[in-house]
């Protein structure tokens, strides 16, 4: 005659707090019954049969409020079953009531399974943001934690990671991003309840901040010299950079209504960057809002400024043709597209800056750098520097 196995059966009521009803937890998570058989039978909701044993229906549901889950126990732990059937009980109740009850379903789950799923949820990111999202994921990520089960994953295997990959020679800057990947993936995973925790989180990884040198910011004189060595039509363009202080995505974001001649202002009010190809998806432009929440902004500009780009307009106007519309970018690339800022720095900024005689390190970006400098000389403060060029500002 078989000894005596226990049944450990957890009420789908006492799950509320795992479904978000706190109020539906009964005081007993659910009971135990004697079982004549060499298995200890647990009804847990939403399981597949034979989860952690051997059993003929694998695979299958019972349709009923309970599931069935199999486990086999050593006949030499006959004797505390019962005992065995109750801790698991009572720890079953504590993690349900603390929220940290984990699917054991879901535990078998491995992280391609969930990279995948989350990089479904990127689709409301921007372009260019996604597309970094997508190179750390498949070159970095996906490479080294490929394969593995989500619940083996933990806080060592992290900093491994990152040891591994700065040994490799990924800039400190570039870790943290894939850190940040992976902590993403990771959250989903615990919101979900396929695991625990996020062994992600806490890990520190030195950064040094790129520092301004001396030749990096340029005086008004050395800026004349940049400009006068600028191609045409784009000498307005490095001088809409330099007096208002706008990135370069920003520059070629503006159209012909952003201007507005009578006041001589310029209003920001998009940016627009060029997002290369990346596995199925084909280069694009991307226009969007400025990088900041203050970039939406009005910046007033010189009279001679404006009769530069009143000229620039004028000169893309062919005999016999309408002028540019309002909605046409202020500034287009040799065969009429939109501007593209990488082009532009190629094409435009170094070839002006190898004749200058001006160090080819120096970004365009870098130029917003010389916009701040001169306004401080001139006795701004650097609040007003802040605002100006739409710079966040800490507290």
């Amino acid at each position: 005659m078989a000894s005596t196995a226990w049944t450990v059966t957890v009420l789908s009521a006492g799950l509320g707090h795992f479904t978000g009803h706190a109020s539906m937890c009964p005081r007993k998570i659910g009971y135990v019954t004697p079982f004549h058989s060499e298995r200890i039978r647990i009804w847990l909701p939403g399981l597949t049969l034979g989860e952690y044993g051997d059993d003929p229906l694998k695979g299958l549901k019972r349709p009923s409020r309970f599931f069935r889950v199999t486990v086999i126990v050593p006949a030499s732990k006959r004797l505390s079953l019962k005992a065995d059937a109750v801790a698991f009980l009572n720890q079953t109740g504590v993690d349900v009531r603390a929220g940290d009850w984990v699917d054991p379903q879901l535990r078998r789950s491995h992280f391609d399974d969930w990279a995948d799923a989350w990089w479904k949820t990127t689709v409301k990111l921007a372009p260019l943001t996604r597309r970094g999202y997508w190179c750390i994921l498949h070159n970095h990520v996906s490479t080294y934690f490929g394969g593995r089960r989500m619940t083996s994953i933990d806080f060592m295997d992290v900093e491994e990671f990152i040891g591994d990959r700065l040994e490799a020679g990924l800039s400190p800057k570039m870790v943290r991003k894939a850190v940040s990947v992976v902590s993403l993936i990771m959250e989903s995973a615990v919101r979900s309840k396929a695991r625990r925790d996020n062994p992600a989180r806490g890990h520190r990884i030195p950064q040094r901040s790129r520092k301004l040198t001396p030749g990096d910011v340029l005086d008004m004189g050395q800026l004349r010299r940049l400009i006068d060595h600028v191609r045409d039509p784009y000498k307005p363009a490095v001088w809409l950079l330099v007096v208002t202080g706008i990135r370069p995505a920003e520059l070629a974001g503006l159209r012909v209504r952003d201007v507005d001649f009578t006041r001589r202002r310029i209003y920001v009010e998009t940016s627009l960057v060029t997002v290369e190809a990346y596995g199925e998806v084909a280069a694009c432009q991307s226009e969007g809002p400025p990088k900041t929440a203050a970039g939406q902004r009005a910046i007033p500009i010189k009279e001679w400024l404006c009769d530069d780009l009143a000229a620039v307009l004028a000169a893309r106007t062919a005999p016999g043709e309408l002028p540019p519309s309002l909605d046409d970018r202020l500034f287009v690339g040799v065969s009429g597209k939109p501007l593209d800022t990488k082009w532009f720095r190629q094409g435009v900024m170094v070839p002006a800056l190898r004749a200058a005689g001006l160090p080819v390190t120096i970004r365009t970006y870098d130029l917003r750098h010389s916009h701040a400098s001169l306004l401080i000389d001139r006795g701004a403060s650097p609040a007003a520097v802040a605002q100006r060029s739409a710079t966040p500002t800490r507290r």
